[in-house]
C-alpha cells in the first residue's frame, strides 16, 4: 500500500507533474490505534486531509473516469514536527522526509463516498472547514497520479491538506467529525 499525499490546500489547482510526498507503508496508523509522537522533536501539529481508498488497478486514468478508482474516504492525521518543518521551509527544500517516519499518519474509519456534490465539514476542535467536492479536485489527483504510477488496490490518496493545522501533544485526544458523524478519536500518546 502506498499512501500519496499532495501538496496543496482546496481550491488550487492539482499541477501536471503533480506534487506529492509518498508516505511509506510504517509509517501508517489504523483506525482506532493510538498515535505515537516520536522522540526527536519537541513541538507537533498535526494536518488533517480527507483521504480517498483507491478499490481497483489503475494506470494513466482518465479525469472523467477517476471516480471509479475510490469507493470510500474518510479523514487521515498526519503527525509534523514543527522545527524540520521550519528548517526545511527557510531551506526550501523538499518535505519528503516527513513521511518516513514511522506512525506520521493515522487513517480515520473508512465511510462511503458522499453521492451528493454538496460541501463536506470537517470539524476538529475549534477548526471547522466546509470542502466542496469541486475543491478537493480528487479525480483531477487520481488522474495526475495515475500517469506517473499505477495505483493499486487499498492505496490511499490525500488530494489536499486542509489549510489549519492543529496543536498536539502527548495525551490528547483528537475528535473529528466529519458531515455530521463522528469518526474514532485519535488518540496522541
Amino acid at each position: 500500500m502506498k499512501v500519496i499525499a499532495f501538496n496543496r490546500h482546496p481550491g488550487f489547482p492539482v499541477r501536471i507533474p503533480p506534487e506529492v510526498e509518498i508516505i511509506v507503508d510504517s509509517a501508517t496508523v489504523s483506525a482506532g490505534r493510538p498515535v505515537f509522537l516520536p522522540d526527536f522533536s519537541d513541538g507537533w501539529v498535526a494536518r488533517l486531509y480527507p483521504a480517498f481508498r483507491i478499490s481497483r488497478l489503475g494506470k494513466d486514468i482518465g479525469e472523467k473516469f477517476a471516480a471509479r478508482y475510490f469507493d470510500s474516504f474518510t479523514i487521515a492525521l498526519r503527525l509534523v514536527p514543527v522545527a524540520l518543518e521550519k528548517s526545511l521551509a527557510a531551506a526550501g527544500a523538499p518535505s519528503g522526509v516527513l513521511g518516513l517516519y514511522d506512525y506520521c499518519l493515522a487513517l480515520g474509519e473508512w465511510m462511503p463516498v458522499p453521492d451528493s456534490g454538496e460541501a463536506l465539514r470537517v470539524e476538529c476542535g475549534g477548526l471547522s472547514v466546509d470542502i466542496a467536492p469541486t475543491e478537493m479536485r480528487v479525480e483531477e489527483a487520481v488522474s495526475a497520479v495515475s500517469r506517473y504510477a499505477t495505483l493499486k488496490i487499498g492505496d490511499v490518496v490525500l488530494p489536499c491538506a486542509l489549510p489549519d493545522m492543529v496543536s498536539v501533544k502527548a495525551g490528547d485526544d483528537i475528535s473529528v467529525k466529519v458531515a455530521g458523524e463522528s469518526l474514532p478519536p485519535f488518540r496522541i500518546r
